[in-house]
């Protein structure tokens, strides 16, 4: 009789094994709040920024790992946002611009959302996640249901538009202000966002989802509530050295186009210090604003108790120039331009901790797969970060790689006669201009040492002293680039 109640007991404590493993496996899958923000570079407090507040990220990172060497594969936002959701590179699709449509030229490709779906997951988006327009936002395959149309805030301008000529009273033709306050927050396209974000997270506690939550600002124009520029003392904004690389190529700069539409930018030549100042500032402003959007979201997952079961992903889709070189915007395969904000949290394991590994934006896919315990799709061209999340110090990466095209059009899909080849190794970048149809022409070489310091100061890459490195390098590069050649052959 003793023998069969211990029996009844081991069965009775296998089957409550049983179940308890099999709740504790419902429990544990993770939803993924994945979250972007347009031209946010890597300048916040909890990167070592101490004029720049930033609160809310500064809480998610002290739970996070923080990258403070991650970075996108082309500095402006279309290519770099197409790496992301499919996991494939710019050459990888063919893809440089920011008009063509993705599937247009991967019309197979399974993104990333589009993989959590298939694996039962609710997926969806509000905000800028792909590239808006040309069909990239509203990727019927990715998400579960039909982008959510935001109401219009009843501003008579709205007031932090990028659609210039629909949305702005025209000044000097099609050019509207590249600053400006903005009352009240609740009219901000990003509050909206973020109002709709976090009654989503309420609906969908118990579901397991994939959310994509995408924020306009600190994208030009910069508009935000007063309360966020009262926070900066114009007088102590630094305006920095109108100086560019010595020995640097033309090409490896632009003339900040995007910003010469707005009221009030010279055509051609720098910024004078008055207006750089200003423009610093409605950038500031306007990265503190989305800082407290984010800290909606994390109220959020709180209240909702989702922060155990729920991963974080905050990431910038390029960096930005804030006068350096005397130049602005992104378009260049310059540090500054290439490195990006990249935290994440991990519920299972929530502590906080940097790493100066390697780490590119198209690494984002297959990480997020294996933190979400998912098969990892054969296309992937990325690393799985999770051994850094595991060990600040492990190395994924040799090598970061970005890239940018230049010079005149060559007529047909947006090709232009030059593709730049840029790769972060160790202290340096290395960025070799070549000839797009005949990769063989090389057009010019840059060598900058970043050991203290991301901007450019001196191109290394004719300097006698530099030419072993710089043959070093070109191996490195070519040998790098060769990977994904040969992937993309045996795909």
């Amino acid at each position: 009789m003793k023998y069969h109640n211990f029996l009844v007991a081991m069965a009775l404590l296998a089957l409550s094994l049983f179940f308890n493993q099999k709740d504790q496996t419902s429990d544990t899958k993770l939803n993924v709040l994945f979250i972007a923000v347009d031209d946010l570079r890597p300048e916040l407090n909890c990167y070592g920024a101490s004029h720049i507040k930033s609160p809310h990220i500064d809480q998610l990172a002290q739970k996070s790992t923080v990258f403070t060497r991650a970075y996108c594969q082309q500095a402006v936002c279309a290519p770099s946002r197409n790496s992301i959701m499919t996991g494939l590179r710019p050459d990888a699709m063919g893809i440089y611009d920011l008009y063509t449509f993705f599937r247009s030229k991967t019309p197979d490709v399974v993104t990333l959302p589009q993989h959590f779906k298939n694996h039962s997951y609710y997926t969806e988006r509000v905000g800028k996640i792909y590239h808006t327009g040309h069909g990239n936002q509203d990727d019927s395959l990715s998400w579960s249901q039909a982008a959510t149309r935001l109401p219009r805030p009843p501003s008579i301008s709205r007031g932090d538009t990028t659609d210039l000529e629909r949305d702005f009273p025209a000044i000097d033709g099609l050019k509207l202000p590249f600053y400006r306050s903005m009352e009240p927050e609740a009219n901000m396209t990003d509050a909206t966002i973020a109002e709709y974000a976090v009654n989503r997270l309420r609906e969908l506690r118990d579901t397991n989802f994939f959310f994509g939550v995408g924020f306009i600002k600190p994208h030009l124009p910069f508009v935000a509530p007063s309360k966020y520029w009262d926070m900066y003392d114009p007088e102590k904004i630094k305006v920095p050295a109108r100086q560019t690389p010595e020995g640097m190529p033309d090409l490896a700069l632009h003339q900040f186009g995007e910003l010469r539409k707005y009221h009030g930018i010279p055509e051609n030549g720098p910024l004078d210090d008055a207006m750089s100042r200003d423009l610093i500032h409605g950038y500031y402003a306007a990265t503190s604003m989305i800082d407290a959007q984010i800290g909606k979201l994390m109220d959020a997952l709180r209240e909702n108790n989702l922060i155990d079961k729920t991963i974080v992903v905050l990431w910038g889709d390029h960096g930005w120039k804030l006068g350096d070189y005397g130049s602005w915007c992104k378009h260049t395969n310059f540090e500054l331009d290439a490195n990006v904000p990249l935290i994440i949290y991990d519920p299972t394991d929530p502590r906080g901790q940097y790493s100066s590994s390697l780490a590119e934006l198209v690494d984002l896919y297959p990480t997020l797969c294996e933190m979400a315990n998912l098969p990892l799709p054969a296309h992937l061209e990325g690393q799985s970060l999770k051994p850094i999340l595991d060990d600040p110090e492990a190395i994924v990466n040799k090598v970061a790689l970005s890239q940018y095209p230049r010079g005149k059009s060559l007529g047909y899909d947006r090709k232009s006669q030059y593709m730049g080849y840029s790769m972060h190794y160790g202290d340096y970048r290395f960025t070799r201009w070549q000839d797009y149809e005949n990769p063989e022409d090389v057009f010019a070489l840059e060598l900058y040492d970043h050991s203290s310091s991301p901007l450019a100061k001196t191109n290394l890459a004719e300097d006698p002293q530099y030419q072993n490195l710089v043959q070093e390098m070109n191996a490195l590069l070519s040998s790098e680039l060769g990977k994904y050649e040969l992937l993309k052959a045996e795909k």
